[in-house]
């Protein structure tokens, strides 16, 4: 899949800069442009195809709501992610109503950026099958519901919530695929250990399991979080 085309409508300069870096650094996603007003991200969007539009909602010419509203209206397929540091409910209520995939308020670190950015990646993965599963949706709709309450409910006898906790984590810290070898090296658990949770996230459908062939022809397990 191509990189993800993403605008930024920030009329601060300095915060959008930080945006475009957080961006940056996340795999699979592209700056095509930033504005500073909300009438030339209208105009940005009307003119090149753009995947992610990354806005505040205090803007020139249009805010945020009315620029969402314009881009609802005219049946653009972009989707939002809202950063900002509007806390009132009516705004943040109209919003979600008008389908944005996210909706943060400022001050926004790296961690909370890539969450936001992660789940837009699989909503849009989710979004290319024909149809999908209630547990499918349910993740959708329901960002960050691999966590400790679900595995701990199920852990077979062996198994230690503490350890699936950190196993967990390498997932919300990394969305994309990675195998045994490199959670280990992110835990300083064994090999083995970590196949062994694997194995239980495997089948409790908490992680999705691929065969990959590297560069010499030998298969390996990927993991990545399920959608």
């Amino acid at each position: 899949m191509t990189d993800f085309e993403v605008l930024i409508a920030e009329d601060d300069f300095r915060v959008s800069s930080i945006w475009r870096e957080f961006t940056g650094s996340v795999p699979g996603f592209h700056i095509a442009g930033e504005c500073r007003t909300g009438e030339e991200a209208l105009k940005f969007i009307l003119q090149k195809k753009i995947d992610l539009l990354i806005m505040d909602v205090y803007m020139p010419d249009l805010d945020g709501v009315q620029l969402l509203y314009e881009i609802r209206k005219q049946s653009m397929p972009t989707d939002v992610i809202v950063i900002t540091a509007a806390k009132e409910s009516d705004i943040i209520q109209r919003m979600i109503r008008m389908g944005v995939l996210d909706y943060i308020i400022k001050p926004c670190g790296f961690d909370r950026f890539q969450m936001a950015l992660s789940h837009v990646k699989h909503f849009r993965e989710a979004m290319t099958k024909k149809e999908l599963e209630q547990k499918q949706l349910d993740r959708l709709l329901r960002p960050g519901s691999i966590n400790t309450s679900d595995s701990r409910r199920k852990l077979p006898k062996g198994l230690q919530e503490l350890t699936m906790k950190r196993i967990l984590s390498c997932f919300e810290e990394n969305p994309f695929s990675q195998g045994a070898d490199d959670i280990s090296k992110q835990t300083g658990l064994s090999t083995a250990t970590v196949q062994r949770y694997l194995k239980h996230l495997d089948t409790i459908d908490m992680i999705k399991k691929e065969l990959v062939y590297g560069s010499q022809g030998r298969p390996e397990h990927k993991y990545s979080k399920s959608e």
